[in-house]
C-alpha cells in the first residue's frame, strides 16, 4: 500500500521527536562528569528555576531512570545505527554497574541495588531493569559479566516473591523485612526472568512467570480493565505510603484503590509476551482489556492523570497532573498488541497520544536548558521524557520511519 506524503510527514516528525527528547535526557541530564561519583547516571529531576537538578523522592539519579534511558537508546541506535546512542547505553551501564552490590559477605545486599548510602531499603523494580538492560547488552556484545550480573539481580529478586505470585515492591534494610503488597509494576520482573531464561535455560527463572501473569490478570486487575497499583497478597489494593521520618515506604501501605496508565504499561507488556509464549487467552484478553480502559480515559480526560483514585461512585479521578511518561508507555502497549491482536485503533490510539507529547515539547533554541525535553508542569523529569522518547521512536518505526 502506498504511503501518502502526510503520512510519510508525520512519522518523520515523530521521528524526530523522539530523537529530540531523548538527546535532552543524553545531552542535559546524564551525568557526564567522569570525576562524578554518579559518572554515567541520569539526574532525574529538573527545575528550570532555578536551573538546576534536585534529589525528589528516591534519590538525585536513580537505577531505574538511567536503565530506561539506556533502552530508549537502544532504540534510538538501532534507528540509527548512530554510535553515539550505543556508547552513551555502555555509560549508563557502567553506571548501573556501581549500583550492584557484589559483597558476598553481606548476604542481605549481595546482587541488589542501592543507589545512595543513606538509602534504607531496596527500591525492588531496580533489579529487573538493570537486570534486562545487563540481558540485552550481554546478547550484543557477549560480554559474560553482564549475563552474571543480571543472574545476581534475579537470585535476588526471587528471594522477596509472594504467595500470590508478585514480588514485594521494597525491602527494608534496618528491619531486614519486605513490604507486604506487590505493585502492577511486576510485569517488568516478568519480562527480565523471561529474557533471563532464553539467555540461560534455568528453570528458576521461567516458573515465576505463569503464576505472575495469573496474578496480574486476575486479582491484580480491576473490573474496569485497570491494574491495580499495588495489592497485598490476600488481594487488598493498596497505596504505597511513604514514611518520611523513617525515610522509607510503610510495610503496610493504605487501604486505597490506586492506578496510574504509567504502571499499568508494565503488567500489559508482560501479558502480551506471556501470552507469546504459552498461548493462555487469559493473558491476551487482560492487556486488550487494559488497552480499551486506557484509550476511553484518554479520550475522556484528553490527557493521561499521573495517578487515578476510585471513587465511591466507581469513577477514577484523575489527580490533575499531566503525565507525559503514559503516552510513550502506552503506546508501546497498544503496538506490542496490535502485533498478536490486529486491529487498526491501536496503532491509531498512538498516533493521537503522539500528539500529545509533540504538543508540550519544548522547541525553543533561546531556553537550550529545555530544547528537546517534554515537560507539562513546572519541573522536568528525565524519566518521564525518555518514556515518552521511546514511544515516539517505536511509533515511528511502526510507521516506516525507521531508517
Amino acid at each position: 500500500m502506498a504511503v501518502s506524503r502526510a503520512d510519510q510527514f508525520f512519522a518523520s516528525n515523530i521521528r524526530q521527536a523522539g530523537l529530540l527528547g531523548l538527546d535532552w535526557v543524553l545531552g542535559f541530564a546524564q551525568d557526564v562528569d567522569p570525576e562524578s561519583h554518579e559518572y554515567g547516571g541520569v539526574r532525574n529531576v529538573y527545575y528550570p528555576y532555578p536551573k538546576d537538578f534536585r534529589r525528589r523522592g528516591h534519590g538525585l539519579c536513580l537505577t531505574w531512570s538511567a536503565c530506561l534511558a539506556g533502552f530508549a537508546s537502544l532504540a534510538a541506535y538501532d534507528m540509527t545505527r548512530d554510535p553515539f546512542y550505543l556508547d552513551r547505553v555502555l555509560l549508563i551501564a557502567r553506571y548501573v554497574k556501581s549500583n550492584q552490590n557484589l559483597d558476598q559477605s553481606d548476604p542481605l545486599r549481595y546482587g541488589s541495588f542501592v543507589v545512595s548510602k543513606d538509602r534504607r531499603f531496596v527500591d525492588v523494580p531496580d533489579l529487573s531493569w538493570a537486570g534486562n538492560l545487563f540481558v540485552d547488552l550481554y546478547r550484543r556484545t557477549g560480554e559474560q559479566e553482564y549475563l552474571d550480573r543480571a543472574k545476581l539481580a534475579a537470585d535476588w529478586l526471587l528471594q522477596v516473591s509472594m504467595p500470590h505470585g508478585g514480588f514485594a515492591t521494597f525491602f527494608l534494610l534496618d528491619t531486614a523485612e519486605p513490604v507486604a503488597y506487590s505493585h502492577g509494576s511486576d510485569g517488568q520482573h516478568g519480562i527480565f526472568l523471561a529474557n533471563l531464561y532464553q539467555a540461560t535455560k534455568e528453570e528458576k527463572y521461567a516458573a515465576p512467570l505463569a503464576p505472575l501473569a495469573d496474578m496480574l490478570s486476575g486479582p491484580g486487575q480491576h473490573e474496569s480493565g485497570t491494574y491495580y497499583m499495588s495489592i497485598r497478597a490476600d488481594g487488598t489494593p493498596v497505596y504505597e505510603y511513604w514514611d518520611e521520618k523513617a525515610g522509607h515506604p510503610t510495610v503496610e501501605g493504605i487501604e486505597k484503590i490506586v492506578t496510574g496508565p504509567r504502571q499499568n504499561y508494565y503488567a500489559a507488556l508482560f501479558l502480551i509476551e506471556q501470552y507469546r509464549r504459552d498461548g493462555n487467552k487469559q493473558y491476551l484478553e487482560s492487556a486488550r482489556r487494559c488497552a480499551e480502559w486506557s484509550v476511553d480515559l484518554y479520550h475522556r480526560d484528553g490527557y493521561f492523570s499521573d495517578l487515578l483514585f476510585l471513587t465511591p461512585e466507581g469513577e477514577w479521578d484523575p489527580n490533575r497532573e499531566p503525565d507525559v511518561a503514559s503516552p510513550g508507555a502506552m503506546t508501546r502497549v497498544w503496538l506490542a498488541l496490535n502485533e498478536v491482536d490486529p486491529d487498526p485503533r491501536w496503532v491509531e490510539a498512538a498516533q493521537e497520544v503522539s500528539e500529545f507529547s509533540l504538543r508540550w515539547q519544548h522547541r525553543d533554541p533561546q531556553f537550550r536548558d529545555l530544547y528537546g525535553a517534554i515537560v507539562a508542569e513546572p519541573l522536568v523529569c528525565a524519566y518521564y521524557v525518555s518514556f515518552a522518547a521511546w514511544g515516539l521512536l517505536d511509533l515511528a518505526r511502526r510507521l516506516g520511519a525507521g531508517d
